[in-house]
């Protein structure tokens, strides 16, 4: 990047001084990964990779405005040859202040957030200074590097994302085509959309929403409204925020200036600062809600040490949970759970009233002690929850048996909807398995537990209690009020889709790749649903989607979703169609190039010749469902199904080629076809991507190790069959997802463009085409490496880049 030689910073280099380690944040153009140093320091860094375009609009920014104390600090950059800027950045490991507000992990207290108010007000004067708007002001991109809720001056917050930034006096060409932050932005902005309406002026509005939002624990701004258009209309007609529930009023005068509808009349950052270093607020918090608490009972059932031993300490979801044993009764087994606080009337009336139903878990009361505790007595499930048996592979239950446990959850549900009260907190963590078969319906029994997020079921009831949100699975609606409000039997509806998923995806934690609260709650809120389980009945998908509707009133209830269970067929439900040691026997391992290969024979034994493949975890859920998808394709190998094991293994069963892939018989001499042989290979291998790409997707990965020989004779064209396989690489045309680095190994193949952006939208059917030129020279040259003289990786995408081409073979 040619601006870098104006900036003094470091230089740095990949596998020399840093190195990359799991991915943070994904979109086009922009990934960020955490770093590692490898030698020198240990300070924790990120890794920000930028393409051109996002360079252009963000990458100066920040070099700019390095300095400041409480602005993200750019430590250096990195040398590629992949034309990226590519910059490491400190590591703020707490995330950002609206993850921190969501979690309620700490108690923040005004005076700790005029502290940050004054630092965030402090780095805006400066970047105004430096004649920049910084655009996107709002807790989200505001970075937490310390924090302590006892001590005023020990904690520190960074502003960072310069992606909205703009210079005040140039305008530029790409500054039309970015993002309008609606519910931060100024009215006259919204109101124009000129590069003249940008200004510190409205860069304080937004600080006024920051404020808002941050006393608010990060509720997005006009959270009752869930459409942005809607917003601006009212932004547009002067409609302003509400003041929070907990908020000093020189807060709120602060706030209300910082929103005058004529830009001169709102203050400066300069004047913000002067004004918050002056403030002096009391910190006797309003905590008063409409929620009262269970009392204590005046006579206990239950007394420790004389009904109830305490013994040993257990893995528990909420509290600390403990083993207990009966003193003088015999009874079925038991926990005691030592409570943090005081149950709500939602959570002690389930205690106190939900034990007659069959799938509650069972609470026999509180228990007397002298030790200051609030103990809860309930049964114990001997196996378990059902997140850790799924995600262990412990339990591995056939579609068939989880639609049971789901219409167990349902009724549960049921129950609980007709007490006008919600769960709150669904998720497969809080289903108990007191019962379990992998393949009989009716050898299973589950309860639900763990009702301390329980709500009452009135999406216009206001709680200030600042209970934690369970981001990952908890609706849209809840995300948008910071758990505030709109909780209803409608945002259950939506959490158990998501516990649907987490089941059939064996225990698989939602939105995975997502590290903070932030990135979920926005990812959620622009729409974005999860993805089908490969291994998920279809009837069983199309009623989790439709938990998952934005709008909570084109849900259906629990009753409705009870009924679509009855309404499954369960003659048709998608299942192993094979089981390891019953239908397949597995031999000797084999060479091959995606998973592991192994011979395998039918039970009985019978044609056609198969193979066992245990796929790779990490990429079996893709690879398998293209797989599944083009089975009926006679030149793309075929996909028998999946294989139930004892193995906690994801293993496919497909035909196998006696002769092996193209390039081994190539290299070795095996096979010499004609030039009129290869058409006719070449013809099969057209034929089946003409099919691939017309489902929308790009293979990725064509060479000739990745074509099989089922049939090959070296001078009639008429008898040769080959058949493509291993979609490691495989992905939709345009589909939204992180980039995808190419390995060291595929760059002789790939085309210019892919690894030029780094950016897995650059996948295209003429990216294959590519490649399939490749692919024929290197059958025309008797299977020989593409570049195989200089196999460096730079080198290799260098001499690309130049338009270098591979030489005619002879």
């Amino acid at each position: 990047m040619a601006i870098l030689s104006k900036y003094n910073i470091e230089k740095y280099q990949f596998d020399i001084d840093v190195r990359k380690k799991h991915q943070l944040y994904g979109m086009s153009g922009k990934l960020i990964y955490e770093g590692k140093w490898i030698s020198r320091r240990d300070d924790p860094i990120i890794i920000v990779e930028m393409n051109e375009t996002i360079a252009e609009s963000e990458a100066r920014f920040y070099l700019e405005v390095n300095s400041h104390h409480n602005i993200i600090h750019t430590l250096g950059y990195v040398e590629n040859s992949l034309n990226l800027t590519i910059f490491i950045q400190e590591f703020a490991q707490l995330t950002d202040l609206a993850g921190v507000l969501m979690d309620n992990q700490f108690i923040i207290s005004q005076t700790i957030l005029i502290e940050m108010f004054l630092q965030i007000a402090d780095a805006m004067s400066y970047i105004t200074s430096k004649k920049i708007v910084h655009g996107d002001l709002g807790c989200r991109n505001v970075l937490v590097f310390q924090l302590d809720p006892s001590q005023t001056k020990n904690n520190l917050v960074k502003i960072t994302d310069f992606g909205l930034a703009r210079w005040i006096d140039q305008p530029s060409s790409y500054q039309d085509q970015l993002v309008i932050p609606i519910r931060y932005c100024a009215p006259e902005i919204l109101q124009n959309n000129r590069h003249e309406e940008y200004s510190e002026k409205s860069d304080v509005y937004s600080m006024g929403v920051l404020i808002w939002e941050a006393l608010s624990n990060s509720e997005i701004p006009y959270s009752s409204i869930p459409k942005d258009d809607d917003v601006k209309q009212m932004k547009l007609n002067n409609e302003k925020l509400k003041k929070p529930h907990t908020c000093d009023h020189q807060l709120w005068t602060l706030m209300n200036n910082c929103w005058n509808n004529n830009p001169r009349d709102r203050p400066s950052f300069e004047l913000i600062k002067q004004r918050l270093s002056n403030m002096k607020v009391s910190d006797n918090r309003d905590l008063r809600s409409f929620v009262s608490f269970h009392e204590p009972p005046a006579h206990y059932e239950y007394e420790l040490d004389i009904d109830i031993e305490m013994h040993d300490l257990l893995n528990g979801q909420f509290g600390k949970t403990y083993e207990a044993e009966w003193i003088s009764r015999e009874e079925r087994p038991i926990v005691l759970i030592v409570m943090d606080k005081e149950p709500s009337e939602y959570e002690a009336l389930v205690y106190t009233n939900f034990n007659l139903h069959h799938h509650i878990l069972y609470t026999f009361g509180f228990v007397e002690n002298n030790r200051g505790l609030i103990l809860l007595l309930q049964e114990r499930a001997l196996h378990g929850n059902l997140q850790v048996l799924l995600n262990n592979r412990q339990f591995q239950p056939l579609p068939i048996v989880l639609i049971t446990i789901f219409l167990q959850i349902v009724e549960a549900m049921i129950y609980v909807i007709s007490k006008d009260i919600v769960h709150g907190n669904l998720c497969c963590a809080n289903v108990l398995v007191f019962q379990m078969h992998p393949s009989e319906s009716t050898e299973n029994l589950v309860k639900l537990t763990n009702f301390s997020l329980a709500h009452k079921n009135d999406p216009s009831f206001v709680d200030d209690r600042r209970l934690p949100i369970p981001v990952r699975y908890c609706a849209p609606e809840i995300l948008r009020s910071a758990g505030r409000s709109n909780y209803s039997e409608l945002s259950d509806v939506y959490s158990m889709g998501v516990l649907m998923w987490e089941a059939c995806s064996n225990g698989k934690l939602p939105y995975e790749s997502l590290k903070t609260n932030s990135e979920i709650r926005q990812r959620k809120l622009n729409g974005e649903k999860l993805s089908k389980p490969f291994m998920c009945d279809r009837q069983m998908w199309s009623i989790i989607e439709d938990c998952w509707h934005n709008e909570p009133q084109l849900r259906y209830n629990f009753k409705d979703m009870k009924k679509r269970f009855f309404n499954v067929r369960r003659d048709s439900i998608e299942t192993s169609q094979y089981e390891l040691n019953v239908n397949v026997k597995q031999r000797r391992p084999l060479n091959g190039n995606n998973g592991k290969f192994y011979e395998a024979d039918w039970i009985p034994k019978k044609d056609p010749p198969i193979i066992l493949i245990v796929m790779d975890e990490d990429i079996a859920e893709q690879e398998a469902s293209f797989y599944m998808k083009f089975n009926s394709h006679s030149h793309i190998v075929h996909t028998f199904g999946f294989v139930k094991n004892d193995l906690k293994l994801t293993m496919l069963l497909q035909e196998r080629a006696l002769y092996g892939d193209l390039q081994t018989l190539l290299q070795n001499g095996k096979f010499q076809p004609s030039g009129e042989v290869l058409v006719a290979i070449f013809l099969q291998i057209i034929d089946a991507m003409i099919y691939i790409t017309s489902q929308g997707i790009v293979h990725g990965d064509l060479r000739c190790i990745n074509v099989l020989v089922f049939e090959m004779n070296s001078s009639d064209s008429r008898r040769n069959l080959v058949k493509l396989t291993n979609f490691r690489m495989s992905c939709e045309k345009d589909q939204s997802v992180s980039n995808k680095r190419v390995p060291q190994n595929l760059m002789q193949y790939c085309a210019p463009e892919i690894r030029r952006n780094q950016d897995r939208s650059n996948y295209s059917e003429l990216s294959d085409v590519y490649s399939m030129g490749v692919l024929m020279w290197q059958a025309c040259s008797k299977g020989a490496i593409p570049y195989g003289h200089h196999t460096r990786d730079g080198g290799i995408q260098e001499r690309k880049l130049n338009e270098e081409k591979l030489s005619q073979p002879q």
